[in-house]
């Protein structure tokens, strides 16, 4: 039987108010140089940790302008001289009046600002500059900053399933996408308020996702990324029997971008009907073609075989149920098999290998058959 838990961001928070909490926030950052907000977000976002392809958006961002590297340079020496503070001076302003005070409040009150120009001192960076009174100061602003910004990047749902051996489960997700998943199977879901993501540790599984431009859903699986707005694909990653270590991804209808996750500037456009690999190492195989309707033939109890190793085509059926078949012979094993078999029908697949390969079933105990080669001797 399948499991999942599911754990909202907000689950040990009081009832968060979205609309009110993204007006207070607009109404702080309005205030702020839109350059030193970016600097804050992202340094914010390094301190929680950055994916590859996450530290390769930090790094063009900050060669894209001077004033970039400025102000995160600026954010990080302020972070550093907070975190230098000692331990008593940290307690004391812990117990200060301002330390439970927003940062509009605890900021000294001043006349409207006029549009930021390029050779003004941003008004709340002024905080990092050295003085117990300024990094007071600053530590409201950041900490009210990096809090706002955490809570409003936390995702609104998220999800872990976990499908076992010989199960399948089909989930509606709060965005109204699909998500079926195969046998043994893991994944964790995550819905933000500005992207859908879900982690494919292993196995399979089908995505019928509905649109929306403005929360791109992308899957992370081994070394792919997957992104799309609206359509439906397949993802397969195993880490052992047929492609293991690689990820396969199937078009059914739309499109899909498909990345490596060391190298996302390196991508495939796919539309219906086209598929490809992801290596291990992350090289992106040439498009190929698949057949729509044959697009996650799991879903319909298939499992389809192309020149597969048999050992690993018995290891793939045995995902959905016992066969009570067994090799043992390296030559046996290596033996390719092709062709399409039901995965509830453990009796034929083993009748049918006796038809398609030179090989026979001898029988074992506690009902268990060996696959061997027809001329071997038992």
């Amino acid at each position: 039987m399948s499991r999942f838990s599911t754990s909202p961001s907000h689950a040990s928070a009081p009832p968060f108010d979205e609309a009110a909490e993204q007006r207070a926030l607009q109404a702080f950052w309005g205030e702020q140089d839109a350059v030193a907000l970016q600097a804050a977000q992202w340094h914010t976002r390094q301190e929680q940790g950055l994916g590859a392809a996450e530290q390769a958006e930090l790094a063009q961002w900050l060669h894209a302008n001077p004033d970039h590297t400025e102000a995160f340079a600026r954010i990080d020496a302020g972070v550093a001289r907070l975190r230098a503070l000692p331990a008593e001076v940290v307690a004391q302003w812990r117990a200060s009046p301002a330390a439970s005070q927003p940062a509009a409040a605890a900021a000294p009150s001043r006349p409207a600002a006029a549009p930021p120009t390029p050779g003004r001192t941003w008004p709340w960076l002024q905080a990092l500059r050295p003085g117990t009174r300024g990094l007071a100061l600053c530590a409201v602003l950041l900490v009210a900053l990096g809090l706002g910004w955490q809570q409003w990047m936390q995702p609104v749902y998220s999800a872990h399933y976990v499908v076992q051996r010989g199960q399948h489960q089909s989930l509606q997700l709060p965005d109204g996408s699909t998500l079926e998943l195969d046998a043994d199977t893991d994944a964790q879901v995550r819905l933000y308020r500005n992207r859908r993501e879900v982690q494919l540790a292993h196995g399979q599984a089908m995505f019928i996702v509905a649109p929306d431009a403005s929360k791109p859903f992308e899957v992370q699986a081994g070394p792919a990324r997957v992104r799309v707005v609206g359509t439906r694909f397949a993802v397969r990653y195993r880490q052992d029997g047929v492609d293991a270590g690689q990820v396969r991804v199937e078009v059914q209808e739309g499109r899909v971008r498909v990345a490596a996750a060391q190298s996302p500037a390196t991508a495939l456009l796919l539309t219906a009907g086209q598929t490809t690999q992801v290596a291990a190492n992350g090289l992106l195989a040439p498009v190929g073609s698949v057949a729509p309707d044959s697009v996650g033939l799991w879903r319909k109890g298939l499992l389809r075989f192309d020149n597969t190793p048999l050992a690993q085509a018995l290891q793939e059926m045995e995902r959905y149920g016992p066969t009570g078949l067994m090799v043992r012979d390296p030559a046996v094993a290596a033996l390719p098999l092709g062709g399409s078999y039901a995965t509830a029908r453990p009796a034929e697949f083993a009748h049918m290998l006796t038809l398609v390969l030179p090989v026979r079933l001898v029988p074992g105990t506690e009902g268990r058959a060996e696959i061997v080669a027809k001329s071997e001797k038992k």
